[in-house]
């Protein structure tokens, strides 16, 4: 999480390509159609931009799914003995942070099957879990997710998370991936520790949408205020299934989509 600066003024942004920092970073990039990938890599990190106009018909959103797919197997590379852990962060109860735990939901667990011995090939070893935020639980998620992924043995972790950006084309319309990791809440300055590989022992894939911005974007007047799109709340859902969808193709080989009709 870095600061933009804007007109004189520092502006809060988690999308790795509006910092300053892609001034140094490796920058390729490729266009199909309306939909931009941006892959940059800074250091040893990798992030990859999926920029799109639109998802909220049919053939659109199936072309941002095939590109969200490839991009998602490229950081994956999933092995037989991989469990992986998917984590949806965030608030249930405000729809610009509920991305998470939306996401889970349309993700398919199979762990319970593999502890039973009663699973399919061309399936992997996938559980879930939905943190929710400090200030219901009483409990700094990372802490939370440091020990689910102790007990659940999870060798790889996808985090999905609710992201600012600092420009309102953006919003909604934007998926970052990384092998980073990720920081609760830093958008909204929030002091949580880190969850990377480093913290965890486990590889971190995190993906993350915009669906905020700070006030100053588009106002001069200093107020603590952020902003979001009238229709969140059919977008996000719409977004949750997108990703839900792309993580489960990735995921298991033997996958059969269940929302056709998007």
């Amino acid at each position: 999480m870095q600061n933009k600066k804007i007109s004189n003024k520092e502006i809060r942004t988690d999308l790795i390509i509006e910092q300053k920092l892609m001034k140094d970073a490796y920058i390729q990039e490729e266009r199909k159609e309306d939909i931009i990938i941006t892959t940059s890599k800074i250091n040893s990190n990798y992030y990859t931009t999926i920029s799109f106009r639109d998802i909220t018909d049919k053939d659109n959103f199936n072309s941002v799914l095939k590109i969200l797919v490839n991009e998602l197997k490229k950081y994956l590379k999933v092995t037989k003995t991989d469990t992986i852990l998917v984590i949806g962060l965030g608030n249930s109860n405000s729809t610009p942070d509920s991305l998470g735990p939306l996401v889970v939901n349309h993700v398919l667990v199979t762990r319970y099957l593999f502890i039973l011995g009663n699973v399919e090939s061309g399936y992997s070893n996938v559980c879930s879990f939905k943190p929710d935020v400090m200030g219901n639980t009483g409990i700094e998620t990372t802490e939370i997710i440091n020990c689910i992924i102790k007990e659940s043995n999870a060798t790889k972790v996808i985090i999905i998370d609710s992201l600012k950006a600092s420009n309102l084309k953006r919003l909604t319309k934007t998926i970052q991936i990384t092998n980073k990791g990720i920081s609760p809440g830093s958008g909204l300055n929030s002091k949580y520790k880190e969850i990377s590989k480093k913290t965890t022992g486990a590889e971190i894939i995190a993906i993350g949408v915009p669906t905020v911005v700070d006030i100053k974007t588009i106002s001069k007047k200093e107020k603590n205020l952020i902003v979001t799109p009238t229709d969140i709340d059919f977008i996000i859902e719409k977004l949750s299934i997108l990703i839900g969808e792309a993580i489960n193709i990735s995921l298991h080989k033997n996958y059969i989509r269940q929302n056709n009709n998007n």
